[in-house]
């Protein structure tokens, strides 16, 4: 089953079950939706997936910079520019924006599962999936107990695909 995330507030997507990573389903009205709104938090990941990673990265900063440090506002705004991070080969950057969102999101298990999930993410094409798969596992067991079955389905495919890669270098 594929989970089409989106498609009400802004442009809707799709994860890979092979790359996990978003595809959008509309380019042009992600770019016309880019361009209405700039400096929508979203901005930065619709950026991010359009390819425009110059341009993520930047509007990212900014809408960090924007946050006040510490607060589950510059959290989710540092998991955003993490990903950036990540997307560009940039491992160690994307590493320790999510190491300072989880600090800020402990307690918060929905937000704590966004992090983890995102770290499972950049550890798999870190080439280290061991701790892809403990990244995803909790993220999971997290997820599983908030209930939002979107989610759920997105933490498990990408469990899903991690094992799948141990499976092969078994």
């Amino acid at each position: 089953m594929t989970v089409v995330f989106g498609g009400a507030e802004f442009p809707a997507y799709v994860i890979d079950d092979e790359t996990l990573r978003e595809e959008l389903l509309d380019e042009d009205e992600t770019r016309e939706w880019v361009e209405e709104t700039p400096d929508d938090p979203h901005a930065v990941a619709l950026l991010r997936m359009l390819g425009e990673l110059e341009r993520a990265l930047t509007a990212g900063q900014d809408r960090l910079h924007e946050q006040d440090p510490g607060t589950p506002a510059w959290a989710t705004a540092a998991v955003r520019l993490a990903h950036v991070h990540h997307w560009r080969g940039e491992y160690a950057e994307a590493h320790e924006l999510l190491d300072a969102a989880q600090q800020v999101f402990a307690g918060d298990d929905a937000r704590t599962a966004f992090v983890l999930q995102h770290r499972a993410k950049v550890c798999f094409d870190e080439g280290r999936p061991e701790q892809a798969r403990d990244s995803a596992r909790a993220a999971l067991t997290l997820r599983e107990g908030a209930g939002d079955a979107g989610l759920i389905a997105s933490t498990r495919q990408t469990l899903a695909r991690i094992e799948r890669e141990l499976d092969l270098r078994d």
